[in-house]
């Protein structure tokens, strides 16, 4: 019944233009008033987003030092001496060429309409998940009878879709790719967001993956899917374990 009552706003608000936001996660704005649901929350807000920054400003330096003095013929005969890069590297080659190409094609049709499809995923994540709402500051404090025709879920649709899409170009460019799903990882530790939650957002992924391609999603699809939204994870996982321990 949650569900149905998001999915009926879809039409509605995935015509509306979502306002440009610069960042994956945006900062919460502070506020007099929070739901009465969350006062720790709200209470240890600031503190918990300052240690999460110092974990972000930690796992960033993996990927912030890049050999720049290095010969090509350095960097070719050199292996990775972190071990942290070495499971990037470990983590990204589990996409198979095949697998690119698949995720490639399928998300074409997806990416013609941002707003509405990313809409779509988290309708079908919060109905599945419905705390998982708390995870974003810019969505706690609205209800969820409201949330479908809230404009900071219609800017984080587009603005998650348009994330995947970088990755999704850097395919073909190995170097590329790890950085574009580093970036991601980081992005999402700052606020705490783990492995079972992106995990968790694979079905609704594939549920919006099949509808846009002519509802037809194969075995070779949805595997090719899954091991990108596990290579995620897993990598959220490194740079957070990583920045824990430095």
């Amino acid at each position: 019944m949650y569900r149905q009552l998001l999915e009926q706003h879809i039409e509605v608000n995935a015509q509306r233009e979502p306002s440009r936001a610069p960042v994956l996660l945006r900062e919460p704005e502070k506020k007099e008033k929070t739901t009465v649901t969350l006062p720790k929350i709200v209470e240890h807000e600031k503190k918990v987003v300052e240690e999460r920054e110092d974990v972000v400003e930690k796992a960033g330096k993996i990927i912030e030092k890049p050999n720049s003095q290095s010969t090509s013929s350095e960097k070719e005969n050199a292996g990775p001496t972190d071990p942290i890069a070495q499971k990037i590297i470990d983590e990204t080659s589990r996409l198979s060429d095949r697998q690119r190409e698949i995720l490639q094609k399928t998300f074409t049709s997806i990416e013609q309409d941002c707003v509405r499809n990313g809409l779509k995923i988290f309708v079908r994540l919060f109905a599945e998940y419905p705390r998982y709402k708390l995870i974003w500051p810019q969505f706690r404090a609205i209800p969820d009878s409201s949330l479908m025709n809230a404009v900071e879920l219609r800017r984080h649709a587009s603005v998650y879709l348009k994330g995947l899409g970088k990755i999704i170009e850097s395919m073909r460019d190995e170097e590329e790719l790890r950085k574009s799903m580093s970036r991601i990882a980081l992005a999402h530790i700052k606020w705490n967001v783990q492995r079972n939650h992106v995990i968790h957002m694979i079905e609704p992924v594939l549920e919006v993956v099949k509808e846009c391609n002519g509802y037809q999603l194969d075995d070779e699809t949805r595997q090719a899917w899954t091991v990108l939204y596990q290579v995620i994870a897993n990598l959220i996982e490194v740079f957070r374990c990583r920045a824990l321990n430095d």
